[in-house]
């Protein structure tokens, strides 16, 4: 049986750190991300980046894995299990096969462990040859459907504190995040599941990160 007082006492952290770990470990959980690069962030993925092996210990014993993204130093948490995972509407889920393919264009061209960056002009018309042009969104669900995105970490401002999505030319930054989340391997594969997607479930307005899942 797991005995969390028999883990303790095993690893011999020095008790501010025993005192960490249950916070970190709900952060985790609850934000399924920790980014080395990111202020708020920084202390404690430096935390689960010490103590790697106790971390995997305890999300495996709750149904997670624990994914770490050497490249961009991204902790992810990823559930066994069904019931941790966040519903999506389509328009989101599309969102987010856009945010992906124009990562995986622009960072061809980046020398550097950099986030690409792109302009709201740039997603919109991504998003419409996609999905096709009728399925063009209004500016207060773009500003919905980034908001949600932001909050997750996929996206953030590169000029503004927040996403005007009624400038075109406002930039964004793409997260590593975005290629954990979808970590699919060529535009193809993207543009696939989208078709697969949309024949499936007839345009159905929810899906779930587990459908997501399928296409890793």
């Amino acid at each position: 049986m797991f005995n969390l007082e028999t883990l303790w006492q095993a690893t011999d952290l020095p008790e501010k750190t025993t005192r960490e770990i249950p916070r970190v470990m709900n952060r985790l959980l609850g934000g399924t991300f920790l980014y080395q690069d990111q202020d708020s962030d920084k202390d404690d993925y430096y935390l689960v980046y010490r103590h790697r092996q106790l971390f995997t210990t305890l999300c495996a014993a709750s149904g997670f894995n624990l994914v770490h993204d050497d490249y961009h130093r991204i902790f992810q948490v990823v559930s066994d299990y069904g019931y941790c995972r966040k519903r999506y509407k389509l328009d989101e889920s599309l969102m987010i096969v856009v945010l992906r393919k124009l990562y995986e264009e622009q960072s061809e061209h980046l020398s550097l462990a950099k986030d690409p960056v792109v302009t709201v002009g740039e997603v919109r018309e991504e998003f419409r040859t996609i999905t096709g042009k009728e399925r063009d969104l209004g500016i207060g669900q773009y500003d919905a459907i980034m908001r949600r995105l932001r909050r997750l970490g996929l996206v953030d401002a590169v000029d503004e504190r927040s996403i005007e999505v009624r400038d075109s030319e406002a930039r964004l930054r793409l997260r590593g995040s975005v290629k954990m989340i979808l970590p699919v391997q060529t535009a193809e594969e993207m543009e696939a599941w989208i078709r697969r997607y949309r024949v499936e479930n007839g345009e159905q307005d929810v899906v779930d990160d587990e459908e997501l899942d399928d296409e890793e």
